[in-house]
């Protein structure tokens, strides 16, 4: 490696003038001849790394816009070398990329469409001939402030890590490729300046409409400096030897939060987030028809029934279990309605339906049978899961039985014919018109699933082949892609979610180690995706007026360069799954920051969400954008969009599937996930005693599981109904006694308390 140091002076975002400084990575000044300024390096040894604190100062008042770069360099680059941004570029997103309008959708011929190369919109991307190629993006574009690559030649993983903000200036991330004379660079920049042009996601009067693209003039430029002036950038670089792909992710992730840790808050606890959108849903998303709706317009059909995905079918889970009266009715109405009237002659059930006709995925020029694979993969494992409730809690589920099973019946013959679920299918004909994609992964978990409800081990057979499958395909290559049904067949985090999922499943399921390492695996690719560090936002924006806190959010895709509420569209309780399994309690604390961030994006009737069409969200609502990329213009970074999203499904799920409190047994660990403060006061062999505090302006009802990671039996397909209550209002302190599969026992001012989680809903 060799490192340098570089000035550069700008006319809007055009290099006008350049200097470049060789350094090492020790204590060291550096002056400039071009520019009035000089740096003085200070460097610190880190575990397989350095850190260096650069300070530039001026002499002299500047002259025109300028910026500053820290840069890793290689001269022994192989185009074969695994790029990685997080949350925006894996394996440096080296497909073919096609200008399409949103919502982009590619078809390949016939005869191509298991061998053409993914395809994916004008998203930053290397170049995947033997040419030059850049990718240049602000920190904020990204889930972590880091870039670097895996050599798989020589076994060895560099990285680049940086802070989002350097003074009062968003940093910049640059990767410059030249295949031509093997040599690359890593480059961080403050401010950061993408040169000449920038992803921007909007109209460009081209007749088109709306579509990504990475050709819109850039509007960053540098800054102007004064005499005595001056600024730190602290860079961390890291070199790995003798590493595999998986140990790649898995260091990252580990040092990811090196520079900026996310702070700790509470604010909105998650029993009122909940039954604030289970109100919602009430008055607002359950049809005449029969069902609960995606959305609330339901003059637009994608908002009334999509399957799976963003939640249709997912929604009346959490409601099924949690409710005991018109809720869970309901949702047992919307079962009924999507088996006897949404599902076609061949088992499977149509991807879109609103208002008595059913539509395509893909575009409204496709057929109505046209369907996102990925969907039904979703509808299923949900579905299966709320048929274990049911008879698990003696209900009937003779008149879904047929039904569920001629869905997982589509799924066997569809890989049976291709060897793979492809990514869209025509369901009259079984036959995949998009191929290659890891968008339907779900259907590995779901049919593990199915083999246990339906005692059937051609199902299973068919899980572990496809398990096997997906993760040589896409796991092992580090990129999980196409679960959206508009992002082509671009890197996604809701495909390596779902996997994490079903890897989790399948290993429950049969208790086979294999599993449980590619769910690890998976694991790790997965959390790139999620926000490490909390950005901060502009002053004036209502995300920074709120205090919002970006820390355990998760960007959507490597084109929709927003993050968002949750996981799309599930609660991640993997990740505890994982816990239990494996008892390494970095999963926890993986899982806390995704379902802990959730509830501050509820908009409540106390404190609504003002949004940029300034209007208020009403209670219950909650969008998917949380900005911190300029895609759709520097004015919407910290803004809120109007409109009902799938964020409130996941938060929906998170309150029935993820404890507010988990205390292990075996490990004797105590890990908070909900809106309140718990320490352990007294361990016993069979009991623990908890001080339980409620900081929020809100009265809330805690959930705590009690259990032994390392009984299997303890958590399984559903475990709501084993979590306890603790009612607390806000300010309230209180102190617990608690044991596996006991009540909790509170004591508040000398009265006892002891409350069965069904109780808690009238």
């Amino acid at each position: 490696m060799r490192y340098s140091l570089m000035c550069k002076s700008f006319t809007g975002s055009e290099v006008q003038d350049s200097e470049i400084v060789d350094v090492n990575l020790e204590n060291n000044e550096v002056a400039f001849s071009q520019f009035p300024c000089s740096a003085m390096v200070t460097t610190q040894r880190l575990p397989h790394g350095q850190r260096l604190d650069i300070t530039l100062s001026f002499h002299e008042d500047t002259t025109d816009p300028m910026n500053f770069s820290f840069s890793m360099n290689t001269e022994q680059w192989e185009k074969s070398n695994y790029v990685l941004m997080p949350g925006a570029v894996y394996n440096g997103n080296r497909f073919v990329s096609l200008p399409l309008p949103y919502p982009p959708y590619y078809e390949p011929p016939h005869n191509s469409r298991f061998t053409d190369a993914e395809v994916i919109t004008s998203i930053p991307h290397l170049d995947m001939e033997n040419g030059t190629s850049q990718i240049s993006l602000l920190s904020g574009d990204m889930a972590s402030p880091l870039c670097g690559f895996y050599d798989f030649n020589g076994q060895s993983g560099s990285v680049l890590l940086g802070e989002h903000q350097c003074g009062s200036y968003y940093t910049g991330f640059t990767v410059d490729e030249n295949q031509i004379d093997g040599k690359a660079s890593f480059v961080l920049s403050v401010p950061g300046v993408r040169e000449t042009t920038q992803y921007f996601f909007g109209d460009q009067n081209d007749g088109n409409g709306f579509r990504p693209d990475v050709s819109a003039p850039s509007l960053d430029t540098g800054a102007m400096f004064k005499q005595g002036q001056s600024l730190t950038l602290t860079v961390c670089v890291y070199h790995w030897q003798q590493i595999s792909l998986p140990d790649f992710f898995k260091l990252v992730n580990s040092t990811k939060t090196t520079l900026e840790a996310p702070d700790h808050f509470d604010n909105v606890p998650f029993y009122k987030a909940y039954t604030s959108i289970k109100e919602k849903y009430q008055q607002e998303n359950f049809t005449e028809e029969g069902y609960y709706t995606v959305g609330t317009n339901w003059n637009i059909h994608q908002q009334c029934w999509q399957a799976g995905w963003i939640g249709g079918g997912i929604n009346s889970y959490p409601l099924l279990m949690e409710d005991s009266s018109e809720a869970r009715q309901r949702a047992l109405s919307t079962l009924g309605f999507i088996f006897s009237r949404l599902q076609h002659p061949s088992g499977w059930v149509f991807g879109m339906y609103g208002n008595g006709k059913f539509y395509g995925d893909g575009g409204d020029s496709n057929p109505d049978t046209i369907l996102l694979v990925r969907k039904d993969a979703d509808l299923l494992y949900f579905v299966l899961k709320q048929l274990f409730w049911l008879s698990d809690n003696h209900h009937s589920t003779i008149e879904f039985d047929q039904p569920v099973k001629a869905l997982c019946d589509a799924f066997v013959r569809l890989f049976q014919q291709y060897g793979q679920l492809g990514q869209f299918i025509d369901i009259a004909t079984e036959e995949i018109v998009v191929g290659n994609s890891a968008g339907a992964c779900m259907a590995v978990g779901a049919l593990a699933l199915a083999s246990e409800y339906f005692q059937c081990t051609e199902y299973l057979h068919v899980a572990e082949q496809l398990g096997e499958y997906y993760y040589h395909n896409y796991v092992k290559k580090g990129m999980l892609n196409g679960c959206p049904g508009e992002i082509c067949q671009a890197p996604d985090s809701e495909a390596a979610f779902a996997m994490l999922e079903s890897y989790v499943q399948l290993y429950e399921t049969t208790r086979k180690s294999i599993w449980l390492s590619y769910a690890e695996e998976s694991c790790e690719i997965a959390m790139t995706w999620v926000m490490s560090y909390d950005f901060v936002f502009p002053a004036h924006s209502t995300a920074a007026q709120r205090g919002v806190h970006s820390s355990g959010t998760v960007f959507a895709n490597a084109q929709n360069k927003h993050s968002a509420p949750g996981i799309c569209t599930l609660s991640g309780n993997s990740l505890l799954k994982l816990y239990r399994f494996t008892g390494q309690a970095k999963y926890l604390h993986d899982l806390h920051a995704i379902a802990h961030s959730l509830p501050q994006y509820v908009s409540l009737a106390e404190d609504p969400e003002l949004t940029l069409e300034k209007q208020y969200l009403p209670a219950g609502y909650m969008n998917e954008r949380v900005q911190t990329s300029d895609w759709e213009g520097k004015e919407t970074i910290g803004e809120f969009l109007y409109g009902s999203n799938w964020p409130e499904v996941s938060m929906l799920l998170t309150f029935v599937e993820v404890p507010g409190v988990y205390v292990d047994f075996t490990s004797r660990t105590l890990q908070t996930f909900d809106h309140v403060e718990c320490l352990v006061t007294q361990w016993n062999s069979d009991s623990v005693y908890l001080e339980m505090y409620n900081p929020t302006a809100y009265s809330t009802v805690v959930t705590v599981l009690a259990d032994e990671r390392t009984n299997a039996q303890l958590v399984t397909h559903h475990y709501y109904g084993s979590m306890k209550t603790v009612p607390l209002s806000a300010g309230e302190r209180v102190q617990i006694e608690t044991s596996i599969n006991a009540s909790v026992v509170l004591s508040r001012t000398g009265s006892v308390y002891a409350r069965n989680i069904r109780t808690v809903y009238p």
